[in-house]
This record gives structure tokens, C-alpha cells and sequence, in this order.
């Protein structure tokens, strides 16, 4: 009877398992301001495009931009745990098959993968072989991983909007945490065209597109409360 009741029922989760699923996503957030924080440790702002100074930026700067990089990098690693645990949320309240579920976790995968593939080519610009770079190349390297931190808001925003519509439609999460998730949604869909302006608020480093890249913290802050709150 006993190993009969064992194989038919699932075994209880452990108490800390959401603990540590929270605790995953508010690293991440923790993180992630720490990385954003190294931008006031530069000497100054990053040279334009062509500009002969990138050599010398590079090489005065070495140490935020290689600090900055490692923290936004272990802050994706944070994220991508603390997402299996918004998954298994999402799955509960969805149901078998789990498609809107496994959209929300694998969207959110990829843009966690891009986000770290970007600070993969800003630690390239940290490699001693960065300073012998001439000033169009290290432009060019700069490009690229701004070009992969935008990409990657696509696969956020279709991760979000998953977990609005389970938010909304299924109760996955309260009502006003699927209506921040839908507004993290629109946020990181509008960034995704920062790469159209070449100057400008929305511009690939401009105010309004740095704003923006903040939102899904107003999501995932709450989130992770809740978790804490709703654990067995």
C-alpha cells in the first residue's frame, strides 16, 4: 500500500525549494544593479564611434568594464534558476500541456543567453589584445554587443507577455503582477527598436532605452515576494 501510494502521488516539495527560487531572482536584480553601478567607476563617458580615444578608454577602464561584465553575467545565471521556478508557478496554474509555460521558460532562456553572449563581447574589449585594437574595430566589437542586448528583448518580451496571459487568464500570478508583466512586455518590445535611431532618447544608449531595460525589475521583485509569500 505504501509503494503503491508512493508511485501515484508526486513527492512533497521541499519547504526551501521556492526559498531558493526567490532568493535566485532577487540576486539577479542585486546584480544586475551592481553591474549597472560600474558605469559610475568609468573614467568617462564610452568614446563615439571612430573615435581614435577607444584604445586608451579600453585600456584606463579595464577594470569596471571586466567587473561590470562578470556581474551582469552571474546575474543571468541567477535569472535563468530563478525561471524554472516561475515556470513549474506557470505550469500549475496552466495545466497539461504547459505550452504558454514552456513558451514563457524557453523565451526567457534565450533572452538570458543573448544577454550573456552580449557581455561575452564586452569581455572581449577587456582582453590585454583589445588595446592594440584601432578605433574602428573597437567600435565595431561595441556594436555588436549592443546590437545582442537589444535582440535579446524580443525573447523577454514574448516571455513576459506568456506570463501575463497565465497571469490574467489563470490567476498564475495576482492580477496586478500579470499587469506589470504585460507593461515589461510592451517596455521590452519598444527596446528592441532602439536599434532603429542612431541618437536620441530611444537610441541604443540613450535615456528613455536605459529606463526601459529597467522595467522587468518591477516585475521580478514583486515576483519573487510572492513566492516567498505563497511557499508551503
Amino acid at each position: 500500500m505504501t509503494r503503491s501510494r508512493t508511485l501515484s502521488q508526486p513527492a512533497p516539495v521541499p519547504v526551501l525549494w521556492p526559498v531558493a527560487g526567490a532568493a535566485a531572482g532577487l540576486l539577479s536584480v542585486l546584480l544586475g544593479i551592481a553591474g549597472g553601478l560600474m558605469e559610475t567607476a568609468l573614467s568617462g563617458p564610452w568614446p563615439a564611434a571612430g573615435d581614435p580615444a577607444h584604445g586608451p578608454f579600453l585600456a584606463r577602464n579595464r577594470g569596471p568594464l571586466l567587473a561590470q561584465s562578470v556581474l551582469f553575467v552571474l546575474g543571468q545565471g541567477a535569472l535563468v534558476c530563478f525561471l524554472g521556478w516561475v515556470r513549474a508557478r506557470l505550469l500549475r496554474a496552466e495545466g497539461p500541456p504547459g505550452t504558454v509555460s514552456a513558451v514563457a521558460f524557453g523565451a526567457g532562456l534565450m533572452a538570458a543567453a543573448l544577454n550573456i553572449a552580449g557581455q561575452g563581447v564586452q569581455l572581449v574589449l577587456t582582453m590585454p589584445a583589445a588595446a592594440s585594437m584601432d578605433a574602428g574595430t573597437a567600435a565595431a566589437v561595441m556594436d555588436l554587443c549592443v546590437v545582442l542586448l537589444a535582440l535579446a528583448n524580443l525573447p523577454l518580451a514574448v516571455s513576459f507577455a506568456a506570463v501575463a496571459a497565465l497571469s490574467l487568464a489563470r490567476g498564475a500570478y495576482p492580477r496586478w503582477l500579470g499587469g506589470i508583466a504585460a507593461g515589461a512586455a510592451a517596455a521590452a518590445l519598444l527596446t528592441v527598436f532602439s536599434l532603429v535611431p542612431t541618437a536620441g532618447p530611444l537610441s541604443p544608449l540613450g535615456g528613455l532605452t536605459t529606463a526601459l531595460r529597467l522595467v522587468p525589475v518591477l516585475w521580478y521583485l514583486p515576483a519573487a515576494v510572492v513566492m516567498l509569500r505563497d511557499r508551503p
